[in-house]
């Protein structure tokens, strides 16, 4: 079979170009475009360490991906479960009915075609590239992964062609110039774009391209007499400063393109216009905004009893204790769990007692234990209804 495997490849290599390339033409035709908030790959790129992120996706997916999926072009015994078993496991990450029926179908190819080296060999190229294919499902809205499909399966059958004519290491190394290329033309790797001046009004400052690389230092600010925002795309970056209520925001970055914004106020005696801020940063970086009606699930803001918190408030200010913003914490939690929560108007001004833990949000809590954390300390309860959502999309052009 070795010898089979080594001269009668070469279809591999043409086909997978053809279908990368077809895939690329598709994808701008039908060019849609996807949030980052629908988008947990970006999201993830914008929120790890820059190099851990950058090692993650050039080092260690690659070569997880390919000992997995690819294994098998090894030719032994031993290489084919191996491949069974792990490839399995990326299966049953994104879809546990596609992983069994995965994992069955390769246990009956190795099972039953192991004296033919033929069938063996096209039946685990296709259940491999199907696999490597769907194990990609989560990282897009499924309508969004059925364009991307044969971007996925043209990159599958280049890197299984490199494993069988050559070595399995070589797929590897080729896997990682792959997505490190991905992140260099995303502009993760080096800054793309403009420094732009910003000087309007009461403030004055820059709003600078960084590197996805860059390392955020401190807590960001955007309130009061200086907006100091690190490593952020565009589109977030007006989402934060505008947009503090219960609209649903969805930002559409283009590429990975970070900067940083560091403003501060001319006299200290007027705080920052963030409305005029962020529409000068809009007109001279190149942004879209605009407004849809979406029905979809959220929750209303309902508390116990106003009053209570409101004297618990009065209580901790005579302790020089600062209160506070129950639109501001509702606003986190919603930004940080990508969940809608509406509050009605007669609380938007209603300041609460300082508690940590929804000022210092963490992955380590989930959005239901948030719910009963405010309903125990607070007494506000999120209670879920379909509602009528104002959406604002946040679109980062390029010229």
């Amino acid at each position: 079979m070795k010898s089979y495997l080594k001269k009668n490849n070469n279809w591999l290599y043409v086909s997978g170009i053809t279908l990368y390339v077809f895939g690329i033409i598709l994808s701008t035709i039908f060019d849609k475009d996807v949030s980052m908030e629908d988008n947990p790959i970006i999201g993830m790129i914008s929120q790890m360490n820059g190099w851990i992120m950058l090692i993650y996706i050039a080092v260690i997916a690659p070569i997880l991906e390919e000992i997995s999926f690819r294994s098998w072009t090894v030719n032994k015994k031993w290489t084919k479960y191996l491949s069974l078993i792990l490839s399995t496991i990326f299966l049953l990450l994104a879809n546990p009915y596609i992983g069994g029926i995965y994992f069955l179908s390769f246990l009956a190819v190795i099972v039953f075609l192991k004296n033919k080296p033929k069938p063996t060999l096209i039946s685990l190229i296709l259940i491999t590239t199907i696999g490597f294919t769907l194990a990609h499902i989560g990282n897009f809205e499924k309508n969004i992964f059925l364009i991307s499909t044969p971007v996925y399966i043209g990159i599958t059958f280049v890197f299984t062609y490199i494993a069988l004519r050559f070595k399995l290491r070589y797929s590897m190394i080729a896997h990682g110039l792959y997505n490190f290329s991905l992140l260099l033309l995303g502009g993760f790797i080096i800054p793309f774009g403009n420094s732009i001046i910003l000087n309007e009004g009461n403030y004055e400052g820059c709003l600078k391209p960084v590197s996805g690389l860059y390392s955020k230092k401190g807590t960001d600010n955007y309130g009061g007499y200086s907006a100091n925002i690190s490593k952020t795309m565009l589109p977030e970056i007006i989402s934060m400063l505008e947009f503090d209520s219960d609209y649903k925001i969805k930002t559409y970055p283009k590429g990975y393109s970070f900067y940083n914004l560091e403003v501060k106020t001319k006299d200290t005696l007027n705080k920052i216009d963030l409305k005029a801020l962020s529409q000068e940063i809009i007109k001279k970086a190149n942004l879209r905004l605009d407004t849809i009606i979406v029905l979809k699930d959220a929750f209303f803001v309902e508390i116990r009893d106003v009053e209570e918190i409101k004297r618990e408030v009065k209580e901790k200010m005579k302790v020089d204790e600062f209160p506070a913003s129950l639109s501001g914490i509702i606003n986190s939690i919603s930004r940080f769990y990508n969940q809608t929560i509406i509050i009605p108007e007669e609380y938007n001004n209603l300041m609460v007692e300082y508690k940590k833990e929804f000022s210092t949000l963490s992955s380590d809590k989930r959005f239901e234990d948030i719910r009963k954390d405010l309903e125990k300390e607070y007494g506000i309860i999120l209670k879920p209804k379909k509602a009528q959502v104002k959406v604002i999309r946040i679109f980062e052009e390029i010229k």
